[in-house]
Order: structure tokens, then C-alpha cells, then sequence
């Protein structure tokens, strides 16, 4: 019998393709024909990426013109193509040339102006679509990993298949986009399997790659109601199917959050979480990350709002916790509205001083608000004035607003109170642990005294904060320096006159000779040592007089006083480069990080821009200070290998 020539062609096709395909890849040939001929596995070193893909192939023995094969595609099944949850590369071969081509039939339909009528789709494919065994691996390469899961199941009995295939109406309608039920192709797959014991207890097996939990159900019979209706009833939650529920909203989070989310708000009322591991299992954290991915925050603290009405606080708490977790500006609004609505309906003292010490929190920008709603959470709940974190709060509050004195006080408070250790019994504080922190009072009360003027009794506090924590502040460092060189210059515990410094530092600018200036600023300091604009003229001053060291101290008591103005600051650094002092450098360059992050090398880069120095010179010193900035965020310590600059070109 002779052998038909399109089965030749088609034989003589697949082993030109094959040729191309890593030996190390996994290849499969998919029986029964359903328009897909391979199923291909990306492997690297052994091991599988994850990368899979279906490959359709088409032989032809068409005269070859110009690199061209041309293809008349149905347009059904292009659409058949996109639809599959896996991508499809559609491969051509000439068996006459031995030549391939590839295109990414999810991509033809989209490229493509189609009328509505349109029954087939011609495709040129040139020479850029020319595939040889590098080509192919590279073209896999882009290949986006699966998202869709296939679903089966394995029925042992006639309940158990009318309880699946209840079920798998739930899937269908909430998991649509993401499970592909009715193919039976698909590597990665949600499975049921169900095992009668006796007539009404079945043990369900549910497995994804990542998931798996078995179920028991008991009591049910063949005539259960919700068995039995004929149309799908999302309602009809019961106690056969609602741990089912949960567990696919669980196993199914990480693929269709959306679908989850709505699950979680039909069965949250329905499941007992008293045990802990319960809570845990359903991943706020997770479940917010993925929501926020999709733009689904709003489904998210629907589910929240869900918790709160159902009086779950605890469970709400946690839920909140994700919220904190992630510290973004675009969830504190869900989180005060959350707060604002359990405040709105509920009375419970110690419920609402925690919302109401939560708040305070986040409003911590809104200082009056803020304010209000800390005051409130300890006239609530008074031992709140046991705890030291509130004395804390209420500190920076002060500070935030200059009121130094209030702020030491408040400080020195939540000193006193830290031996407490309080624990609230209902609800627990959460906090980010930071190194060092429970020392960190004595540099905050430090900074209440420095800018009081108490410069010795802020000295003594840096002095017991640097004692107790090996990471330092840059910011401490330097006030703690200045701190010293202030009780040096007898500018100590001065009596503060803020108008009369002021106008001195006015008629300052009045002098033409530079001597008479100096003396006018220093007089206008001792009279405010925490004029920033006196120690910035003095600054400019004494640099023009060639005092360069006194000049770079008064730039950085500019800076310290003055945190926004950073051509204090730079002008500091410039002195400490030309002058050689590298530790002094070191020390400006971290506290600039601090303040204002990495992006300070730009407003760096363009300060040295505008110095009168060789163009030379100016890349040299940004070089510099980008090896810096590398050096900083490699090592993340404290110390930098400063390199070697002629300072004779910076001045």
C-alpha cells in the first residue's frame, strides 16, 4: 500500500523540528490531535525552569521564494490557540529546504486587522522568523511561565461525584480566568480525589504543586438539598462544602486573588478560626501583596470590612497587621477608615483605645489629629500611661512641633516606664524591631537638650547612646561633635535672645570689612546659638577669610540645625575634601545618605558643576563619590575607604 504523501511530509517535518529542541528539553507528543502536536519543558542544568509551551506544526513541501513561508490559518483555530492557558508556537517547515520558522500564535490575531466576517488569516512569515537551534532556545527563552491550572477530579462513588461536581460550578464561576477545567493537557493541575469509606463519609484529597490538604466529610447523603438543585446557587454555603471553600480560595490565592478574595468574603463567617494555625493559613500578607498586583485593594478591605462587622476583631487585627507590614502611603487610608469604622460602632473600652492609639499612628503627619487620638486612647484605657512606646509617641509629637522642653520630657517618661514592660492583654502592640532601639531614647532626648542649648547634658546622653548600640547615626555623630566644640566656644547653656540675634545677624551683612562681620555673627550666635542663618553667613565668611576649618564647622552646625539646607551641607563636605580630612568626609557623606537618600548624589553631582575647577577635576570628584555610593550599598557598614583626591583643584 502506498503511502500517502502528506503522512511523509509530516513525518519528514517532525525530524527537521526535533533537530532544534535541546536534547536536555522535555518533549512530548500530545495524542489525540487537538490542533497542538508538542508539549515542550524548558530544562537548565537538569533542572526544570517551569517553562512550558505547546508547539503546533505545519509541513509543507511549497516552492521556498525569498525565505518566505506562506500559511493559510483557520481562524477558529487561532482563537482555539489564544484561548489555551498555555502559549502556542506555531513552527512551519519546509521539507524541501529544511528550513523553520516560528511565531507565537497568541500574538497573530492581536497583530492583525480581522473583520468580523473573517473565516481565515494568510501569514507571510520572512526571513526573520527563521528558526535554527540557537534561535529556538532564545525564542523559548521569552517564553512567560503558566498561569492557568487544569482541574480534575477522581470520583469513588455517585455522592461523591454530585459533591464535585458541585464544586467545580464554584471553580468555574470564581476561578474562570485562571482554571481551565475541560483540558486535560495542561502540566499543572488542581485535583480532587475522593475516597467512600462508608455510605455518608468521604475523604476529599485536594493537591495543587504547592498545595495539599485532605477533608473529611461526614453525614452526607445522596439527597442533601444542595445536592440536588439543578442551577448554581453561590449562597448555599453548608457544612459539607464550606472547608472545601476555603481550601481552594486557599490553594487557588496565588493564581486568581480576586476569585479567592470573593470566597473568603462568602465563607468568613462561616468558618471557626479559634485555633491560631487556622489564622495563619489564610496569609493576609500574602493575600494583600497579591491584591495590591492586581489592583484589588479594594476587594481586599472589602473582605476586612467583612471581619470587622462580623465582630472577628482578632482575626481583624491580624488582618490590619498586613496593612502595617507593608508601611505604604496608599493603604494607611484603608487602614483609618478601618479603624474610624470599629470607633463608629462599637463600645468596648479597650477595643477603641486601640483604634484610637492606631490612628494616631498613621496620622502621625497630622499632628493635631494625632494628637487628639493618642490622648484619647490613654483617657480610654489609662494604663496606656504605663507603656512606654506612648510616651514615645507623644515625645515626637512635641518635637515635630519645636516644643523641645515637653519633648525631654515625654522622653524621659518613657524611660521611666520602660522597666514596665507592659504587655497589653487583648491586643498586643506590633512594631518593627530596629537594632539598638530600646537605647535609642538617650540620643532623642540628646537631640530635645541640643536644641535647648544644653549642649553638656546633651553630650552626656549621646555619650550613653553611643555606649549601648554598635550601628551609630551619622546625625548623632555629628551633633555629639558639635555638642563638644559648642561647650569649647562657651556657647553652653546660654540664655536664648531670638530678636536681638536676629538683628545682629542682619546688621552683619551691613560691613565691609570681613573682620567686622565675623564679630557681628559671632555676637549673633552667642545670642542664639542656634541661629542657622548667623552660622551659615559666619560660615561664608570665615571660608572668604581663609579660616576654612572654622568655616566647615559652621556649615555643618548649618546643616544640623537647618536639616533641608543642603548647600550647608555641601559646602561642609567641599572643605572637609579640600582639607584632606577624610573621617570628616566619611562622616558628611552617611549623614547625606541618611537625610536624603541616594538620589543627594545627583544635587552632589550638580553642586561640584557649578565649582570653578577643571572639568577634570569635576568628573574625577563624582567618580568618586559613585565608588562611594557602590561601596555604601555593598557593604552596608559604616566606614568608607576613602579614595585618594588632589584637594588643591576643589576650592
Amino acid at each position: 500500500m502506498e503511502r500517502p504523501e502528506q503522512h511523509i511530509t509530516e513525518t519528514k517535518s517532525r525530524r527537521i523540528f526535533e533537530e532544534i529542541v535541546p536534547a536536555d528539553w522535555v518533549t512530548r507528543e500530545v495524542n489525540p490531535d487537538y490542533g497542538i502536536d508538542y508539549l515542550i519543558e524548558i530544562f537548565q542544568n537538569n533542572q526544570s525552569t517551569g517553562q512550558i509551551f505547546f508547539v503546533q506544526l505545519k509541513g509543507s513541501t511549497q516552492k521556498i521564494i525569498g525565505n518566505t513561508f506562506e500559511k493559510q490559518f483557520i481562524m477558529d483555530n487561532l482563537k482555539y490557540y489564544s484561548s489555551l492557558s498555555l502559549p502556542v508556537l506555531i513552527i512551519c517547515v519546509s521539507v524541501t529546504t529544511n528550513q523553520i520558522w516560528g511565531i507565537w500564535a497568541n500574538k497573530l490575531i492581536e497583530s492583525r486587522e480581522i473583520k468580523s466576517d473573517q473565516s481565515s488569516l494568510l501569514i507571510k512569515l520572512n526571513k526573520e522568523y527563521l528558526l535554527d537551534a540557537e534561535k529556538f532556545k532564545q525564542i523559548a527563552s521569552e517564553l512567560d511561565k503558566t498561569t492557568k491550572l487544569g482541574f480534575s477530579s477522581n470520583c469513588d462513588s455517585s455522592i461523591a461525584f454530585a459533591f464535585n461536581k458541585k464544586i467545580e460550578q464554584w471553580i468555574n464561576s470564581y476561578y474562570s480566568n485562571s482554571v481551565a477545567s475541560k483540558f486535560n493537557y495542561l502540566p499543572k493541575h488542581l485535583t480532587f480525589s475522593y475516597t467512600t469509606y462508608e455510605k455518608d463519609k468521604i475523604q476529599l484529597d485536594i493537591n495543587t504543586s504547592s498545595f495539599k490538604k485532605s477533608i473529611q466529610i461526614s453525614g452526607i447523603q445522596e439527597d442533601e438539598p444542595f445536592l440536588l438543585k439543578p442551577l448554581f446557587d453561590d449562597t448555599d454555603i453548608n457544612e459539607f462544602n464550606k472547608n472545601v471553600l476555603l481550601a481552594i480560595a486557599i490553594a487557588l490565592a496565588k493564581y486568581d486573588i480576586k476569585g479567592s478574595l470573593k470566597i473568603f468574603e462568602k465563607i468568613i463567617d462561616k468558618i471557626d478560626f479559634t485555633k491560631t494555625n487556622d489564622l495563619i493559613l489564610l496569609d493576609p500578607l500574602g493575600m494583600l501583596k497579591l491584591a495590591q498586583s492586581k489592583n484589588e485593594l479594594a476587594l481586599f478591605n472589602k473582605l476586612v470590612k467583612k471581619i470587622i462587622e462580623i465582630k472577628r476583631f482578632d482575626m481583624f487585627f491580624f488582618f490590619d497587621l498586613a496593612y502595617f507590614a507593608l508601611g505604604q502611603s496608599e493603604l494607611r487610608d484603608y487602614r483609618a477608615k478601618n479603624f474610624l469604622q470599629i470607633i463608629e460602632n462599637y463600645k468596648d473600652s479597650n477595643l477603641l483605645a486601640t483604634c484610637h492609639y492606631n490612628l494616631g499612628n498613621i496620622l502621625r503627619s497630622q499632628s493635631k489629629e494625632a494628637t487628639y487620638h493618642y490622648l484619647k486612647a490613654s483617657k480610654l484605657n489609662p494604663d496606656y500611661l504605663k507603656r512606654d512606646y506612648w510616651w514615645r509617641e507623644i515625645a515626637g509629637l512635641f518635637f515635630s512641633k519645636k516644643h523641645y522642653s515637653w519633648a525631654e520630657y515625654c522622653y524621659k517618661k518613657s524611660l521611666d516606664t520602660s522597666t514596665n514592660s507592659y504587655i497589653g492583654k487583648t491586643y498586643d502592640r506590633v512594631v518593627f524591631e530596629v537594632p539598638g532601639e530600646k537605647y535609642l531614647v538617650n540620643a532623642l532626648i540628646a537631640d530635645c537638650l541640643f536644641f535647648q542649648g544644653k549642649f553638656s547634658q546633651a553630650n552626656k546622653y549621646f555619650e550613653q547612646y553611643f555606649k549601648s548600640v554598635d550601628i551609630k547615626s551619622q546625625e548623632w555623630i555629628l551633633k555629639n561633635k558639635v555638642c563638644v566644640e559648642l561647650i569649647n566656644k562657651r556657647l553652653d547653656n546660654l540664655k536664648f535672645d531670638l530678636s536681638a540675634s536676629k538683628v545682629e545677624c542682619q546688621f552683619a551683612m551691613d560691613y565691609v570689612s570681613i573682620e567686622d562681620t565675623i564679630n557681628k555673627l559671632r555676637k549673633a550666635i552667642q545670642l542664639n546659638p542656634l541661629n542657622g542663618l548667623a552660622w551659615f553667613n559666619l560660615g561664608v565668611a570665615l571660608n572668604k577669610n581663609g579660616k576654612v576649618e572654622e568655616a566647615m564647622f559652621s556649615f555643618i552646625m548649618t546643616g544640623l540645625i537647618q536639616e533641608v539646607d543642603k548647600e550647608a551641607q555641601f559646602n561642609a563636605l567641599s572643605i572637609a575634601i579640600s582639607t584632606n580630612d577624610f573621617e570628616m568626609v566619611q562622616t558628611l557623606l552617611l549623614f547625606l545618605f541618611e537625610k536624603h537618600g541616594e538620589l543627594i548624589m545627583n544635587d552632589l553631582a550638580e553642586y561640584i558643576g557649578k565649582k570653578d575647577i577643571p572639568i577634570e577635576s569635576k568628573k574625577e570628584l563624582i567618580k568618586i563619590l559613585i565608588d562611594m555610593l557602590e561601596i555604601i550599598n555593598s557593604t552596608r557598614i559604616n566606614k568608607i575607604k576613602l579614595l585618594r583626591f588632589n584637594p588643591s583643584s576643589f576650592k
